[in-house]
């Protein structure tokens, strides 16, 4: 009620400022309303009936407000004829009505519980409001009548549809009107607003949709059409968003702003921008200063007007914060407006521009002959190098142009010689700079994890025959052992065992004219494919006497698992966004050439590194670059051997609380390898191929893994 007695009030204001009073205008109007009677219909629908002493023309423009919820209704040419100005109600959603009487106008506020929709239909002398009784998840269409159209007014027409995105991340559509006293009746239904410019025109050229998608607002599309007499606009926003409508002279703005939920509250709220308590006005050619009276009364603060402040404006505002009424009065005549405390100054803006010049050109003239102090500033944690070149900073410079700045490394001590204001700044900077630095302790576990598996299969096969028919002998013998080489009374005295001369030995069993072994014990092979370190073999031997027939083969196998895990745990403590650094290897020394043609001893790093550059958040939490590398020796090249580094680098950023641990697994390498050894032709043989091969299988898996654990560290060096 208090909220409503203040509209009333501000509506009287309305008819002090323009000249008249309200008994004036009730002597003046001959239609008035003389009752208003309501009901409670089935469904939750209240009817009101407003009769009037003589027939209304159209009916009344309304519109309404959001917070509290209320809907208003002005009747032109209308005055009030009942002897009150409140009526209490308490039907359904309705609480009670208020009507103010202003000039030539009356509005009658509807106060409710909550926001309904509501219709209205005219039959001669008497009005009808049906307010809706809203359904669970029904869509609600709410039609607000922005501006009801002049008697005998002619067809209108809009020059211009424009689309501007609002500092505020708004969607603006400014529409371009003939005439500034063009009825607008704008509706909402469900996700789309619906504006309608009563008996207005639309060209060709702008009968159109605009796509405002790029333009980053939560409108989507706008359409305008025509639809009969009347121009149509279709505007299709995303997400949750509130709208508001306002006019100054021909130009008609509807702002979409999105409305964002915050989980933290039970209200919604919109983004930082216009705050203020929202109200409406209409006025018809008023005066500038007239309207910023206005404000002042509805916002209790004190504005003055600077005397050049002149002229008249046309302004509608419906539902519009008070500061954006506020912005919109003052540009669209070239006003600007500054504020300090609860004051605020309204001047033209090359007026307040002029006066600002001159308030800052009198403080640097004090500042160029205010005398000059010095200061001396020991700092405990800073190093003056650091103050000094922040202070000296040509692209701001913190210092006046007669100030300077001289350091003392050897006492870590700044002499500013300045005027006493900017000596001020001076102790500020260094009360937010010269403080400890926090320090993280990083813990550090690397992991080389391995995993080799081997497998290997090769043979030795050997056949050696001799025989003696008559004098003469023959012997049929592998190349790889001994071999017979001369004969000296059908004994064999020397042989040949891998290119070297040896004493053969003679075998008893053959009668003293065979020789089946060489004198190093080693048999005579065709194929000669061991496994080199083999965990298993198998040897047999065949011979045939009366043949002079010897067959050797020997299987060796090897077959070898191998897992292991290296472990290093080092730690490192660093400041906030400085670099600390983890390294553990070797350094290869090789052969180079001087410049004198003498061989120098040089080294070469291969090394499993760490590099972690922490950085400390606002909410505790560090953002950690790492840097991983892991060398190791490669090939060698040249006659001086020079050895080649493999290397296996891994860069990324972490971000992880107090005391969590990154995991980081990517550096993963994997050898598999199959080998086959063989003798051309026999190798492929099925079955007894496989003596004349050797096969090796190898499969070798080693992974890095690193675990990072960054702890903070408080003002005494413990952990937190």
């Amino acid at each position: 009620m208090v909220k409503s007695l203040a509209h009333a009030c501000m509506w009287i204001l309305f008819a002090t400022f323009v000249g008249f009073s309200h008994a004036e205008d009730q002597s003046l109007l001959a239609n008035k309303i003389e009752s208003v009677d309501f009901s409670t219909l089935p469904g939750g629908r209240v009817s009101i009936r407003i009769k009037t002493t003589e027939p209304l023309v159209n009916a009344p423009a309304g519109f309404t407000l959001s917070d509290p919820a209320r809907i208003a209704l002005d009747f032109p040419k209308v005055g009030n004829g009942l002897a009150k100005n409140n009526i209490t109600a308490g039907q359904g959603e309705l609480k009670s009505i208020t009507l103010a009487q202003a000039k030539d106008r009356t509005r009658m506020v509807l106060n409710l519980t909550k926001n309904v929709g509501y219709t209205t239909s005219l039959s001669g002398n008497e009005l009808t409001v049906m307010l809706q009784a809203n359904a669970a998840g029904a869509a609600t269409v709410v039609e607000t009548k922005f501006s009801e159209p002049a008697l005998g007014s002619q067809q209108n027409a809009i020059s211009n549809v424009d689309f501007a995105r609002g500092k505020n991340g708004e969607g603006r559509i400014i529409v371009d009107l003939s005439d500034p006293n063009s009825a607008i009746n704008i509706k909402q239904k469900g996700k789309t607003i619906t504006v309608d410019f009563v008996n207005t025109d639309v060209p060709a050229n702008l009968q159109r949709r605009l796509n405002v998608t790029n333009f980053n607002t939560p409108v989507i599309y706008v359409d305008t059409m025509k639809q009969g007499n009347n121009g149509r606009m279709v505007i299709e926003p995303k997400g949750n968003w509130e709208h508001s409508a306002y006019q100054a002279d021909k130009k008609f703005i509807i702002d979409v702003r999105q409305v964002v939920e915050d989980p933290n509250k039970l209200v919604r709220g919109n983004k930082p921008g216009y705050n203020g308590e929202k109200l409406s006005l209409n006025f018809q050619n008023i005066e500038v200063r007239s309207v910023l009276q206005v404000i002042a009364d509805f916002t209790g603060l004190n504005i003055i007007t600077s005397d050049t402040v002149s002229g008249n404006l046309t302004l509608r505002l419906k539902d519009v914060p008070w500061d954006q009424a506020l912005d919109i009065i003052t540009q669209s005549k070239g006003l600007a407006m500054r504020k300090t405390g609860n004051v605020i100054i309204v001047a033209p803006a090359e007026e307040l521009a002029a006066k600002e010049k001159q308030a800052l050109e009198a403080i640097q003239q004090i500042d160029d002959l205010e005398p000059l102090r010095t200061e001396v500033f020991t700092l405990k944690y800073m190093k003056a190098e650091s103050l000094t070149n922040i202070l000296s900073d040509p692209k701001q410079k913190i210092l006046s142009k007669r100030g300077s700045a001289v350091l003392d490394p050897r006492t870590n001590t700044v002499f500013v010689q300045d005027t006493p204001k900017y000596l001020e700044q001076v102790q500020a900077i260094i009360n937010k700079t010269d403080v400890p630095v926090r320090q993280v302790m990083i813990e550090s576990r690397l992991v080389i994890a391995d995993d080799k598996y081997g497998k290997a299969l090769g043979a030795r096969f050997g056949v050696t025959q001799t025989s003696t028919p008559g004098r003469s002998s023959s012997t049929v013998s592998g190349s790889m052992g001994n071999r017979p080489t001369s004969l000296s009374g059908g004994t064999l005295t020397q042989g040949n065992h891998n290119g070297a001369v040896q004493t053969a030995l003679t075998d008893q069993f053959f009668g003293g004219n065979a020789v089946l072994r060489s004198s190093d014990g080693q048999p005579d092979l065709q194929t000669n494919l061991p496994v080199a370190n083999a965990f298993g073999s198998f040897a047999y031997s065949l011979f045939h006497l009366p043949a002079g027939l010897l067959l050797n083969l020997e299987l060796t196998a090897m077959e070898s698992d191998k897992r292991g895990k290296i472990v290093s745990s080092p730690r490192v403590t660093t400041a906030n966004q400085h670099k600390a650094k983890i390294a553990q290897g070797t350094e290869i020394p090789y052969l180079e050439a001087s410049s004198s043609g003498a061989a120098t001893v040089s080294f070469k790093p291969a090394v499993l590194s760490l590099e972690v550059t922490p950085q400390i958040t606002p909410d505790d939490k560090i953002i950690m670059d790492i840097d991983v590398k892991k060398d190791r020796v490669g090939q060698l090249f040249g006659l001086n051997q020079i050895p080649s580094i493999d290397t296996q680098n891994i860069q990324t950023q972490v971000l992880v609380g107090n005391g969590e641990t990154a995991v980081l697994g990517g550096i993963y390498e994997q050898i598999e390898r199959d080998e086959v050894d063989k003798v051309p032709f026999f190798g492929d043989l099925p079955v007894m191929g496989n003596l004349f091969k050797r096969k090796t299988k190898q499969n070798d898996k080693t992974e890095l893994l690193i675990f990072i654990t960054p702890k903070l560290m408080d003002d005494n060096l413990g952990l937190r």
